[in-house]
């Protein structure tokens, strides 16, 4: 395992590169600073309260914690008793949840019901972790890849009613185009978003590994995407043997992520920015769920450095 590395670390070696990065236009860390978060979608074999723990002690702002079916995470895998822990462990802790992950899939209309139902424990989850600032629930919807048309209706639909309970709830709900699903490009999630009239309500996530070797450059993403994003996520993409991997965020040099998270800044996003390690990084053998926590945080601390803006 590499050494561990806290934000006291990060600060000591890279002060020099941050006072260049705010002498680029910062006026104050006010005005320049965002929330950087963790994932614990990459912390598989954690419980929630040592996956807590451990994004706090890395040094990161924020988190968003996994709460799909089976995960840590999960509404039926925490009890009251848990949640009261849990907020309670999260507020001492100083981080923010950002985000829970873990919408149903809407293509599954045989279970609307229990989809719905999900929703329901979801938002209360939310609200229970957090009532003063509840996280943002975001997710992919599923689909195959290049079947948009055929299902764009049925993710309306199934998301309509959904909007609705999470409106009555205060919470904000996003969804998050995926390279291999049927949603895959900011103007998918436009449409559903516009088509359901629900600006500020259902919002979508931007990550751009999700475009990059498409044809789809970071200014015509994000452009697409700008007015209606809630929450950004950033790992790489590379491309080997003509198929697209996912890695780490900032590991490969490859994905222009300070470039992007700019251009969010400058024209007005104040969400979070989360690292989300991909599973195709942590099912490989050897994985390290504490090491690779810790190279996020060191990345992504110096992609907020080349990008002007500092965590916070």
């Amino acid at each position: 395992m590499m050494k561990q590395f806290s934000r006291r670390n990060w600060l000591a070696t890279a002060g020099g590169l941050a006072i260049a990065g705010l002498a680029r236009g910062a006026d104050t860390k006010s005005e320049r600073t965002l929330k950087m978060g963790f994932g614990t979608y990459g912390l598989p074999g954690y419980t929630i309260e040592e996956a807590i723990r451990l994004v706090m002690k890395t040094g990161f702002d924020s988190i968003e914690i996994a709460a799909m079916p089976g995960y840590h995470g999960a509404p039926d895998q925490l009890p009251s008793t848990a949640r009261r822990e849990i907020r309670k462990l999260l507020s001492d802790s100083k981080l923010k949840l950002g985000a829970l992950m873990g919408l149903p899939r809407p293509q599954q209309t045989k279970k609307t019901a229990e989809n719905n139902d999900w929703v329901k424990r979801m938002l209360e989850l939310a609200t229970d972790l957090a009532p003063d600032e509840p996280p943002i629930i975001q997710s992919v919807l599923g689909g195959r890849q290049h079947e948009w048309e055929t299902q764009k209706a049925l993710f309306r639909d199934c998301l309509g009613p959904w909007v609705k309970l999470a409106s009555d709830a205060g919470v904000k709900l996003a969804i998050k185009p995926h390279r291999g699903h049927a949603m895959s490009r900011p103007e998918h999630a436009v449409w559903i978003i516009e088509q359901l009239g629900a600006d500020a309500k259902l919002t979508m996530v931007y990550d751009y590994s999700h475009y990059a070797f498409r044809n789809m450059s970071v200014k015509e993403t994000v452009e697409s995407a700008l007015r209606h994003t809630g929450y950004l996520v950033m790992k790489d993409a590379v491309q080997v043997d003509g198929k697209v991997q996912f890695k780490l965020p900032g590991e490969t040099g490859q994905t222009p992520h300070a470039k992007t998270l700019k251009m969010f800044y400058d024209h007005g996003y104040r969400g979070e920015v989360c690292c989300e390690v991909s599973s195709a990084v942590w099912r490989v053998k050897g994985y390290d769920p504490a090491a690779a926590t810790e190279t996020c945080y060191r990345n992504l601390s110096k992609i907020f450095v080349d990008a002007g803006l500092r965590t916070g």
